[in-house]
């Protein structure tokens, strides 16, 4: 432990504060610096006071990224990670920093000036303002290619539970390894004794039909067998075969309507890695490009991938969405797209998904969203009789690191109230009832100030059932025949569909529509 002597020339001021915005990337650019002073961190909870494992980006005075040897494990883009603790050894100079455990505790901001020979200790108090995992509300980032032997510590930064994270990509036929096959972690930071559910355990297909992840429950040292000639229909049996866990990476993927058809999909990815294409308001280049027109700019890609998800639920499908990075394949911290899953009993990789199957879920790339109808989490069906009119009224809490703009209560994917946080705050923590007549699904959404892109959270549906049946849209049933049109213009552009899955996926949805029960 280095104490700070008498005449000690470091001077610090820390600023604690809830920051406006996500965690930022630095400017371009970093500086490899040797040292002419020392500064020892301990970072620590402010309930517990014990070290705590947390995300840092170190700017100089001119804002460039400071690289030091020594300065931390996981560097990524501007940032690295701290166990709690950690000796700065640094130029002369000004220094800005910025410290995150995760969007459950407040972001600290400040700066610090080194002078020849400086040696000194600080202790930064992490206030924590949220713990969901104490409410039985799990985060989990399906998308990452971490290095497996930095990933307990990242993952424990980031307050993740389950990091099941990507160890081989599938790229026009060959098998490609990823980071997250780098060294095994050590037994002091093996992820049981953390309660965790991490390494990898994915592997990842890509084609121009859409990308697929599959997730395996043990560690992944080689790719499945039988995956590299198949379509991606076929990967999908033969995942669900093998007793890997389905996932579409994009909800806008070509041949999204066949693989929902298929019933084999565990879940599908709404918030994305979009930040590793191009540019930030980019239509997924294996996907089903929007109408730019209905959902123009940075926010227009995530609102239409909202919008499918909608329309399948609308359509009477039950098939939950769920949240990824893409953090190594792009520069996104672990976890800043996340799904919360509502747990009654232990977090394990077998119960998150339980709970994904469930539909006890909530996505977010930022606000912290956790309702419940009756003590019953998202997922949920409520079943009423013929005749009969029902008033739900949700119990909601809400944290938030950023400025909520609105809450909306949405109703078959119409908004159907918007909400006040005042009210909401008067009501002590409830929001209006959303009455029904007849079949449908209700959820809540929260969205904040952020005019960069769509920064949101939302939850799953809770689900009505009168004896009519489950709610099928006609409009959410066309939607996907239209598509399927559109997809058939393009077989034989490339080899991952055949006539035979086309006619598959238009059964399924000729039979949705011959079942319609709603406009």
């Amino acid at each position: 432990m280095v104490h700070a002597s008498s005449t000690s020339r470091l001077r610090i001021a820390l600023l604690g504060m809830l920051l406006g915005g996500m965690f930022g990337i630095p400017s371009p650019g970093s500086v490899l610096l040797a040292a002419d002073g020392e500064l020892e961190f301990t970072i620590v909870d402010s309930q517990s006071h014990q070290p705590l494992p947390v995300r840092m980006e170190l700017n100089n005075a001119r804002g460039k990224s400071v690289r030091a040897r020594g300065l931390g494990v996981g560097r990524l883009g501007g940032h690295f990670y701290l166990s709690g603790e950690i000796l700065l050894p640094l130029r002369r100079g000004g220094y800005r920093f910025t410290l995150d455990a995760g969007p459950e505790y407040r972001t600290q901001q400040g700066h610090f000036e080194i002078e020849r020979r400086a040696e000194d200790a600080k202790q930064v108090e992490m206030r924590r303002f949220a713990n969901l995992a104490e409410e039985g509300w799990w985060a989990g980032d399906v998308d990452s290619q971490r290095e497996g032997n930095v990933l307990p510590l990242v993952a424990a930064a980031e307050g993740m539970a389950y990091a099941p994270t990507t160890a081989w990509r599938l790229v026009e036929g060959k098998w490609l390894k990823t980071d997250a096959l780098a060294r095994r972690p050590t037994k002091e930071t093996d992820p049981v004794a953390l309660d965790r559910a991490l390494g990898p355990l994915a592997v990842a297909t890509e084609s121009p039909g859409g990308d697929l992840l599959l997730v395996a429950e043990t560690r992944l040292d080689s790719p499945p067998e039988g995956l590299a000639s198949a379509n991606n229909l076929q990967v999908l049996v033969a995942a669900r075969n093998a007793g890997l866990r389905t996932v579409a990476l994009t909800p806008t993927a070509w041949e999204l309507p066949l693989w929902i058809a298929s019933g084999k999909l565990d879940a599908v990815v709404m918030l994305t890695r979009q930040s590793e294409w191009k540019k930030v308001d980019d239509d997924d280049p294996n996907g089903r490009p929007r109408a730019r027109s209905f959902y123009p700019g940075k926010q227009g890609l995530t609102r239409w991938g909202e919008a499918i998800y909608f329309h399948w639920l609308n359509a009477g499908v039950k098939l939950t969405a769920i949240a990824g990075s893409g953090s190594g394949a792009n520069n996104s911290p672990l976890g800043t797209n996340r799904a919360y899953v509502h747990l009654e009993g232990k977090m394990s990789a077998n119960a998150w998904w339980q709970g994904v199957r469930e539909g006890a879920v909530v996505v977010t790339n930022g606000p912290l969203l956790r309702p419940l109808v009756g003590g019953d989490p998202p997922g949920t069906t409520f079943q009423m009789d013929s005749g009969e009119s029902i008033d739900f009224r949700m119990a909601l809490n809400l944290a938030s690191r950023q400025r909520v703009e609105y809450l909306e209560l949405l109703k078959n994917g119409e908004v159907a109230a918007e909400v006040r946080l005042s009210d909401w705050a008067k009501s002590g923590g409830k929001l209006p009832p959303v009455t029904f007549q007849e079949s449908g699904w209700f959820a809540v959404r929260a969205v904040t100030e952020n005019r960069g892109k769509y920064q949101l959270a939302l939850s799953a549906p809770f689900y009505v059932e009168s004896p009519a049946g489950v709610r099928i849209s006609r409009t959410s049933v066309e939607f996907f025949l239209t598509w399927l049109d559109e997809l058939e213009k393009r077989l034989g552009q490339y080899g991952s569909f055949s006539e035979s899955d086309l006619a598959m996926g238009r059964a399924y949805w000729t039979s949705k529509l011959e079942q319609a029960n709603a406009p």
